[in-house]
């Protein structure tokens, strides 16, 4: 459990040392936030009835360009072998990489909706239900994505065709997300949405690290 949480700090700190990377990922998202009223030409009831959707595309968007090579970039640099070698399970590893994506590209991108949110005078309910489902969406499209690029290293090869294939794993989760964040008041009932989105979670969450872990080990055969 100690490797696991170090392995975690230790990419925090990687990518604060690059700040570069991170940040581009954050201002891409903001500044597509920012632009929207120029492209809705200040029509503010299209811009509210498409602003959920396009928050959710964004996201999933930053989270893509984001973990394109998270373990490529490792195993060119030797990270990934000196870790494997200490003997750390393939599977923790993978699942450590996972959070700390999520922790260094989706924590801030869910803290500054709200903020960027209120720019477009939706509801506050709304607004906690679109946290919410971000809270729960973003850790399954960081672990699909997490998969992508394990496959992607295990392989070696056909980088397009694996990306094809996982890409419709990534629909229900915009589907169920959106409609979670269009949903009824959380606090008052949890919608079936909601319910739909926490055990697609329960489901990576169980599935994703065996999987990625197994084509890690594809790379160390």
């Amino acid at each position: 459990m100690l490797n696991f949480f170090n392995l975690i700090i230790t990419d925090i700190k990687i990518s604060l040392r690059k700040k570069n990377e991170s940040i581009i990922s954050i201002l891409f998202f903001i500044f597509s936030i920012l632009i929207l009223p120029l492209i809705f030409q200040g029509d503010k009831d299209i811009l509210k009835r498409f602003l959920i959707g396009i928050i959710w595309f964004l996201t999933l968007l930053t989270i893509i360009f984001s973990i394109e090579k998270l373990f490529e970039n490792d195993y060119e640099d030797g990270t990934l072998d000196q870790i494997y070698i200490s003997g750390i399970p393939l599977e923790t590893i993978f699942l450590s990489k996972s959070l700390s994506v999520w922790i260094i590209t989706c924590l801030p991108i869910i803290i500054l909706t709200p903020l960027l949110i209120l720019l477009f005078d939706l509801q506050a309910e709304k607004i906690i239900n679109i946290v919410i489902s971000l809270l729960i969406g973003t850790p399954i499209l960081c672990m699909i994505g997490a998969v992508t690029s394990a496959l992607v290293l295990g392989f070696n090869k056909g980088t397009s065709i694996i990306s094809l294939i996982t890409l419709p794993l990534y629909i229900p989760v915009l589907i169920f997300g959106i409609e979670a964040s269009n949903s009824e008041i959380i606090f008052n009932q949890i919608s079936q949405e909601f319910k739909i989105l926490i055990g697609y979670l329960l489901i990576v969450v169980a599935i994703s690290p065996w999987i990625g872990g197994l084509a890690l080990r594809l790379k160390y055969r």
